[in-house]
C-alpha cells in the first residue's frame, strides 16, 4: 500500500511565543519530508523560534516556541 502524501500550505500564520507578533512562515524542506520541526527568527523581536505545524479546529496552524523552551522540553542539548 501507499502511503497517502501529506499536503501543505505555501504559508501558515503563527504568533511569536515570546512578544505575540502574528507573522507567517513556509513549511521548511524538513517539514514537507515528515520531520515536523522548523526554526526561525521573529521579525519583531529576534526571538529565535521552534515551529510545528498542528492539527486544529480549523485544519493545521503553525505553533511556535521559544528555543531554549523547546530545548528543556525536548532534553536536547543547543550544540
Amino acid at each position: 500500500m501507499s502511503k497517502k502524501k501529506e499536503t501543505f500550505e505555501e504559508r501558515y500564520n503563527f504568533k511569536c511565543a515570546k512578544c505575540g507578533h502574528e507573522q507567517s512562515a513556509a513549511p521548511s524542506w524538513g517539514m514537507q519530508s515528515g520531520h515536523n520541526s522548523g526554526h526561525g527568527s521573529c521579525m519583531k523581536c529576534k526571538t529565535f523560534l521552534h515551529l510545528e505545524i498542528t492539527p486544529d479546529i480549523f485544519g493545521k496552524e503553525m505553533k511556535s516556541e521559544i528555543w531554549d523552551e523547546f530545548l528543556k522540553r525536548t532534553g536536547r542539548k543547543n550544540e
